[in-house]
Formats: C-alpha cells, structure tokens, sequence
C-alpha cells in the first residue's frame, strides 16, 4: 500500500514538473516576422444604439516593436504606421492620417499553454471621421480609456490566420446632435506578412 501511494506521488510531481515546465518555457511570444499586413475585404462601422452602418474595404500595415515579446498586459507590442480605405457602402469614411503611428497592446490569449487559439490586442489613437449622409460628420477615436480590440485567430500551425474586432466595446463619437454617441466595428480582417498576399504571419511560443 505504501509502495502504491509513493508511485502515485511521485507520477504526480512529475506531472506538476511538466506543467511548470510547458508553461515557464512559453513566456514569450515570438512572430515570424515584425512586419505586417491586415486586409479587410469589409469593416462595418454601426452606430451602438443602432441605425445604418457604413462597411468599407480596410487595410492596416504596421510593425511589431520586437520579433520576440513577453506576455504582459497593456504592453506595447506594435504600431500601426500606415491606415488604406477604399469606396464604402451606406455613407463614407475618412481616416485621419495625422493621428498616426497608432498603438497596439498586448492584453490576453485563449486557449491552453503552449497550444494557444488566440491573441487579443487593443488598439490606441486610431481616430476616423463617419459621413453617414444628409452633411453629417462625426469623429470616432480610440483613447486608452476607450480602446477598440481585437482577437488574432492562431490555427495548430502556428500561422495567424484572421482579426476579428470585438464588437462589444464601444468606441466614442462627438459632433453635431445627430452622430451617434458611440459606435461598433464587425468584420473579419486576413493578416500576412507585409508585402504579401498570401505568406502568414507565424506566432509561436518559446
């Protein structure tokens, strides 16, 4: 009996061993490449409380500080240097270029280490103006107290595959009476390795 309860201890320290081990050697994350590229085919800008949204063909391009990053909350991770919008359906929409470089944030992952599913991210200073129609403006930017975000979808390989903004948080608009107070983005964006259309940014743990 005693023989018995020894073994089972001892497969459990090693068990434990292993768990500290797996998770103590994925502390940091470390990207194929530092620079990179998100295309969305259509980014939905909606009014929180409702009303037409406007939906515009969107490509972000940027840079992370670093190939290899520590996990920690709300640090710096990248810049978004260069903000492209095409012709938009139900109103328009400019990006003010003078707001950039914009910040990106680390926040969390899913998933169990070192097999994470994905990686969210907050995005700070992006500032737009919506044209919803009938002479309207109204002017949306992300501040720290109000930052958009949005999950990086990771597949098993390794290769991040889609951002996703998260439509739960609302970002704060200002103008005349008729914007709205604050507004939500949808929409699933591709991410590659800058300069490509096709080549994957990879992100592992190590």
């Amino acid at each position: 009996m005693r023989n018995r309860i020894t073994t089972a201890t001892a497969v459990l320290a090693a068990a434990l061993l292993l768990a500290l081990s797996v998770t103590a050697s994925a502390g940091r994350l470390s990207y194929s490449s530092r620079e990179f590229r998100i295309m969305w085919a259509s980014l939905t800008f909606s009014a929180a409380e409702g009303g037409p949204p406007i939906t515009c063909p969107v490509t972000l391009e940027g840079g992370f500080l670093e190939r290899t990053s520590t996990k920690v909350r709300n640090a710096l991770a990248a810049r978004i240097t260069r903000a492209g919008l095409g012709t938009c359906q139900e109103g328009s929409a400019t990006i003010l270029s003078a707001s950039l470089p914009w910040e990106v944030t680390y926040q969390s992952f899913t998933g169990t280490l070192p097999n994470i599913t994905s990686v969210r991210y907050a995005l700070i200073g992006a500032a737009f103006q919506i044209e919803p129609g009938l002479g309207i403006l109204c002017l949306a930017r992300m501040t720290a107290e109000s930052p958009g975000a949005g999950d990086a979808r990771r597949e098993a390989g390794g290769k991040i595959t889609s951002l996703t903004p998260d439509s739960s948080l609302t970002i704060p608009t200002t103008g005349n009476f008729e914007c709205p107070r604050s507004g939500i983005f949808t929409g699933s964006g591709e991410v590659f390795v800058q300069g490509s259309s096709t080549t994957r940014v990879t992100l592992t743990l190590i």
